[in-house]
């Protein structure tokens, strides 16, 4: 079970950092700069989750 739960969180970040990059192709350039800085944050928010999942 914790394998597939690891498979399903790396699976469901990948379909979420495509969402977003189909939604950003949609948005002007100023709400471009604001998302950006929010998903810095959320990528290394994502990436220290994963590192605890995968220890």
């Amino acid at each position: 079970m914790n394998g597939s739960f690891r498979r399903g969180a790396f699976v469901g970040s990948l379909l979420g950092v495509s969402a977003l990059g189909f939604a950003a192709s949609r948005i002007n350039p100023i709400q471009k700069r604001k998302i950006k800085r929010s998903a810095r944050k959320a990528i290394s928010n994502m990436k220290s989750g994963m590192n605890l999942l995968w220890r």
